[in-house]
């Protein structure tokens, strides 16, 4: 239907052009831009700017397309188009169009993660509007604050603006817009742990409306809602619902993001690794791109994929050094203040210098703590390295303690050897190591070697569950540097069936050859990061 509307009213534009200037155009465009902003977007379209020699006309096809491209959905490029509006309507003091290219020039930075360049146009936008004049505007400006706020965790601050949102959205009769407000409200909820007015607020948003993206929207908030109350039944019958219907921005992938996540909780994983998949094919936040990447990292470590589930990390590190930043920029309310102040100040010299200095000593302090959190961690890496060299020396007293004592129980049977046959030496063998190592009882073996070694037992056992008793025991007595003589007696053992069996261990564990056993074992029998 929109797509005839648009034919209809392109065909009808290009029949005026012949008796009546171009500005015709973008009037027709700017009346139909609320009921019909794709009719509008192709009207636009098929309008070159370069064709209009008038500034005023250049100034309003600017801001006529970039508010057809906000109204639809699509990138609001390119930035030389509004960027021109603006520097026209600042030199005309238009104040009423120029209050809408700041605000469409806030949501370009929103929609880029740049919050608080985004939160100085909301603001410049609203001193465009003294006398709140356009009540429509005011409610898109203020959703946008409250949406802010959210993000940067400020949550008392995102209830106050979504209710003067709220006020003016039904001041201009805005109901669907209202209704989503109402819907940002009960979410502000949800993050202050009141599950109660959440689902209130969440109810009341979708009663006497039936906009199948209000809908979508709700079911969403809702699963939210119950899977953060532990009812997981609920919330995957709403998360699941809730992908039926249409969505706007970035409210697919929470859906999928969200329902991977109740699904790994179940276990269903291979469910869980479908939905993070898919979320990550739609546009997502970095803070929802971080929960994606942890969840497939989590899955492909219970299939014992350790590379997959490496590149996982790697991902989810770099996501996290991207939510970082965004939280590291300036929050809305101190730019709101630093706003506030200086439009008291009313341009004058003395207040200009007080900002100055207030934000020189904001950077000097942050330079300060970075350089204090710096020199901190450089001397906690420092103390962490010493502390685990000492663990390290520590185990190796201990090992060589242990050498030491097989070497002393050895001496005291030197007489008793002299004189003994073949067969008593094996038994004076079998009985030394008993009593030194306890070989003869796996559980008082295993509880010496891990503390000798770092764990090594469990180590081996968890992550190589394939891995047998006697391998193990190959691997305590290389590590303890067991003449070989003694190893092939304790593990009742031949050359030949010896090299065997440590070419099986090399293959379970993952090794090219042999030779690479003695860095491995070593290198988790001692003490890293």
């Amino acid at each position: 239907m929109h797509i005839k509307i648009s034919i209809f009213l392109f065909f009808f534009c290009s029949l005026l052009v012949g008796c009546n200037p171009v500005p015709d155009e973008l009037r027709i465009a700017e009346r139909i831009m609320e009921t019909y902003p794709d009719s509008a977007l192709c009207i636009l379209q098929h309008l070159k700017p370069e064709k209009y020699k008038s500034s005023s006309n250049h100034a309003l096809y600017g801001l006529l397309y970039f508010y057809a491209q906000d109204k639809t959905d699509n990138p609001l490029e390119p930035d030389s188009l509004i960027n021109f509006s603006i520097t026209y309507f600042q030199w005309t003091k238009d104040k009423p169009h120029l209050a809408v290219c700041y605000f469409l020039k806030a949501r370009k930075c929103k929609r880029a993660q740049h919050l608080d360049e985004a939160a100085e146009f909301y603001l410049k936008a609203l001193d465009c509007l003294p006398n709140h004049s356009d009540n429509a505007l005011m409610g898109e400006i203020y959703a946008d604050m409250g949406r802010i706020c959210t993000i940067q965790h400020n949550h008392q601050e995102a209830l106050k603006k979504f209710r003067i949102s709220l006020d003016y959205f039904n001041r201009a009769g805005k109901t669907l817009d209202a209704r989503f407000v109402i819907l940002s409200i009960g979410r502000c909820y949800y993050f202050l742990r009141d599950s109660k007015a959440a689902k209130r607020y969440y109810h009341k948003a979708l009663s006497q409306m039936n906009d199948s993206l209000l809908c979508g929207a709700v079911y969403q908030d809702m699963g939210v809602n119950y899977y953060s109350d532990k009812q997981l039944d609920s919330a995957q019958y709403y998360l699941q619902k809730s992908l039926s219907y249409p969505f706007k921005g970035t409210n697919y992938s929470i859906r999928c993001r969200v329902l991977a996540d109740l699904l790994f909780d179940e276990a269903q994983y291979d469910s869980s690794f479908h939905y993070a998949t898919i979320a990550l094919t739609y546009p997502a936040t970095f803070y929802n791109q971080c929960d994606c990447y942890r969840i497939l990292a989590n899955i492909e470590y219970t299939r014992k994929r350790f590379k997959e589930m490496g590149i996982y990390i790697s991902h989810y590190q770099d996501c996290s050094d991207s939510v970082h930043k965004l939280e590291s920029q300036t929050k809305l309310t101190v730019l709101e203040n630093i706003h506030k102040t200086a439009q008291e100040a009313n341009g004058t010299k003395k207040n200009m210098v007080l900002i100055a200095i207030v934000l020189l000593t904001v950077l000097l302090l942050s330079i300060g703590l970075a350089l204090f959190l710096y020199e901190r961690n450089k001397i906690r890496k420092g103390q962490l390295a010493a502390f685990k060299q000492q663990l390290n020396n520590k185990q190796e007293l201990v090992s060589q303690r242990l050498t030491k004592k097989i070497e002393e129980a050895k001496a005291l049977q030197a007489d008793e050897r002299k004189n003994a046959t073949a067969e008593e030496r094996v038994k004076l063998d079998r009985e030394l190591y008993n009593k030194t190592l306890h070989v003869n009882n796996w559980d008082d073996f295993t509880t010496e070697m891990n503390h000798v070694f770092n764990n090594i037992v469990v180590t081996l056992k968890s992550e190589y569950p394939s891995i047998t008793n006697k391998e193990i025991t190959w691997c305590c007595l290389h590590l303890l540097e067991i003449p070989q003589v003694d190893r092939l007696l304790l593990l009742e053992a031949t050359t030949d069936s010896l090299y065997k069996l440590k070419q099986r261990l090399a293959h379970k564990l993952n090794l090219k050859t042999t030779r690479d056993l003695d860095l491995f074992l070593r290198a988790i029998a001692s003490i890293n990061d």
